[in-house]
């Protein structure tokens, strides 16, 4: 089964933030900004059936738009459903006042740990968009390989994210040629399953000839069970922990009906570079109707580089 677009709304992320001096704790460490766009219905989530693609295409048109009316929207009815809200914790930083808005298709699910974390958007009640910092560098968690390099945004997300303001070098890879469809167009290194082999074990010089890499979770549909080694994996963690760089680290939603997009051993594989960041992907698919919603970052990170 090819990755499907079954449905589609439209995600706020926010933060608002107050610059302090550190991180607080206690009822003061983190808070909660919702908007409820629409009664909780059950119906209108582009699914009748619940497990997401009866068919396996998800959409009969053949359009790839996950909406056989052929309006692009994914849901019939066209009335908000859910309520979106975004967790912030309070970090000593430089404030930037901006906002971030993603549009979802079918989404994976996350559950956060740690500190690491510093802002999240979630969708009935379940994380699926995630920014945070670790060690000496930065990263963003997407449960839907839609959203990088798409998000609608007034905020230097990609400047902070690669630690330049000038163009970065991005490395891509992951994916087998049968993962997709590629949502992004970037001028980007792309190598297949693995990460190219000088790289592996140096993470410097992956630090010094790319500001940014992004991995996408291989489905063991198409990979043959061929994942990257656990020492790629530590190699994306020093990368970033240790030299300072930015990653995108991209699941995808995980049936575990239909045992697609990510497999379980999918979901191991992903979550060895995502845990160490506080972030772990779930065996859960969310599908949805649409939803529009809008937060504001007041702090979001200024670049460093």
């Amino acid at each position: 089964m090819s990755r499907a677009c079954l449905t589609s709304i439209a995600l706020a992320l926010a933060g608002g933030l107050a610059c302090g001096q550190g991180q607080t704790t206690g009822d003061d460490s983190s808070t909660t900004f919702g908007i409820t766009l629409g009664p909780s219905e059950t119906s209108g989530d582009g699914d009748p059936t619940g497990d997401g693609d009866p068919t396996g295409d998800g959409d009969p048109t053949g359009d790839g738009d996950g909406d056989p009316t052929g309006d692009g929207d994914g849901d019939p009815t066209g009335e908000p459903k859910f309520d979106i809200a975004a967790e912030v914790d309070l970090m000593q930083m430089e404030c930037i006042d901006c906002a971030l808005t993603i549009a979802s298709m079918q989404s994976g699910v996350f559950e956060i740990t740690g500190d690491d974390v510093f802002a999240s958007a979630t969708l009935m009640n379940e994380i699926v968009y995630a920014l945070g910092n670790h060690g000496n560098g930065r990263f963003i968690a997407s449960a839907d390989s839609s959203l990088p390099f798409n998000e609608s945004t007034n905020c230097p997300l990609h400047a902070w994210l690669a630690g330049t303001e000038g163009d970065p070098t991005i490395l891509r890879f992951g994916w087998t040629d049968s993962d997709g469809p590629i949502n992004f167009n970037i001028n980007a290194t792309v190598a297949g399953i693995h990460m190219p082999a000088q790289y592996i074990g140096n993470p410097g010089q992956l630090a010094a000839d790319f500001d940014l890499v992004i991995y996408l979770e291989a489905s063991g549909q198409f990979d043959g069970g061929d994942e990257p080694s656990d020492a790629e994996m530590q190699t994306l963690i020093d990368y970033v922990a240790i030299h300072g760089g930015g990653l995108y680290m991209v699941s995808e939603f995980a049936s575990p009906n239909l045992n697609a997009y990510l497999n379980q051993n999918d979901l191991d594989s992903v979550n060895r570079v995502m845990q160490p960041m506080g972030v772990t992907a779930l065996q859960v698919s969310l599908n949805w109707g649409n939803v529009d919603g809008n937060i504001e970052f007041d702090c979001f990170p200024a670049p460093v580089g």
